[in-house]
């Protein structure tokens, strides 16, 4: 019988192919584990606002964070603290720039020249498209809010350290009273009234009134002492303030818009696995600003009716006395780009290229 004989070289090379092999399989499949870890893991964020409960934009904020938590499978949740539990108003952008919170929703106006390139979209009716010479009524929220996203690029620089998720135009604001009527500049004399940024408080000036800066949360118990007798202020926002007892009349100038933005860490961004970046840029961005602006537009007509049925009296200006508040609000609109073009930013360009979106809506 013939016998096999085994060369010792070949049998040891032999064996340490199969124990490579082992290694090889054994490393794919931690590999793959570490894969699926990662994959499945819960990813959970911190989004901060300064508005209060019932406001628009914290029941969307919930809508939102309940959408993405369903279409992750659980794996994305996030956590909202509202009304500035986790810092004022001031702080808001700041808590998303240092990671405090993964998110914030912020207006731009609380912190004054921090944002000066996106304060141009404040300006007097700049949300008022126009044909030869003749301004027409505010173009809606919905879309004010989809075309500012649309310009977010340009403002990115003044958000640093941030992604932004989507801009918002609020509605267009007029002049809330405690007790004076308003049919014009005139009548406002002597009064203090509350802004909610710089541009609106030139704009106040340019009325002959003294501009005052107050915190939403203090301004029913200011309106009610009289410390300030009037605000520039929306619909919406004073019912979610539920300002009804302390308002008594409203003189609808629909002057201008005041912008907000929903801002992510950047790094907390970089960090998510791509579905998850996925799901956010998909819910977000000029169709998320469209749909949020939407609401706006709804809950302005229902902020309308809460105002009229707390007996408040609404003034509609004539086209004569409209002019009276526009007329002399058009050197600041030069003024304000000039100072913006003088500290080296594209101002001109920013604010026509804004202003041709706005005359493109049809």
């Amino acid at each position: 019988m013939q016998q096999t004989v085994l060369n010792p070289l070949t049998s040891k090379r032999t064996r340490l192919n199969r124990v490579r092999r082992l290694f090889v399989v054994a490393g794919t499949s931690l590999a793959i584990m570490g894969f699926s870890t990662a994959h499945a893991q819960t990813v959970e964020l911190k989004l901060s606002h300064y508005l209060p409960p019932n406001h628009t934009i914290n029941v969307e904020l919930i809508r939102w964070a309940s959408d993405l938590e369903k279409k992750s499978d659980g794996r994305l949740k996030i956590s909202i603290f509202s009304s500035g539990q986790m810092g004022p108003i001031t702080r808001q952008f700041d808590l998303a720039r240092t990671g405090v919170a993964d998110m914030a929703f912020l207006l731009h106006g609380a912190t004054p020249g921090r944002f000066p390139l996106t304060e141009l979209s404040n300006l007097p009716y700049v949300f008022n498209p126009e044909t030869g010479g003749t301004m027409k009524k505010p173009v809606s929220n919905a879309e004010s809010s989809a075309i500012l996203t649309s310009v977010s690029g340009q403002l990115a620089k003044e958000h640093d350290g941030t992604k932004i998720l989507y801009m918002i135009a609020t509605p267009t604001l007029s002049l809330f009273f405690n007790k004076d009527k308003v049919r014009k500049p005139a009548d406002m004399k002597g009064m203090r009234i509350r802004h909610n940024g710089p541009v609106p408080s030139k704009m106040i000036e340019l009325w002959g009134a003294t501009p005052a800066a107050v915190a939403p949360v203090e301004l029913a118990d200011a309106l009610e002492k009289g410390t300030v007798q009037g605000m520039t202020f929306s619909y919406e926002a004073a019912q979610a303030f539920q300002f009804g007892s302390v308002v008594k009349s409203v003189t609808e100038i629909n002057a201008y818009a005041v912008s907000f933005a929903l801002v992510m860490n950047e790094k907390k961004y970089d960090s998510l696995p791509a579905d998850l970046r996925k799901l956010i840029d998909d819910s977000t961005g000029i169709g998320g600003a469209r749909r949020v602006g939407a609401k706006y537009d709804e809950s302005e007509a229902v902020g309308r009716k809460y105002v009229l049925e707390n007996k408040t009296e609404i003034i509609v200006p004539t086209a004569a006395e409209q002019l009276g508040f526009k007329l002399p609000l058009k050197p600041l609109v030069e003024q304000v780009i000039e100072a913006a073009q003088g500290k080296g930013l594209p101002a001109r360009k920013f604010y026509d290229d804004l202003r041709a979106r706005v005359n493109a809506v049809k």
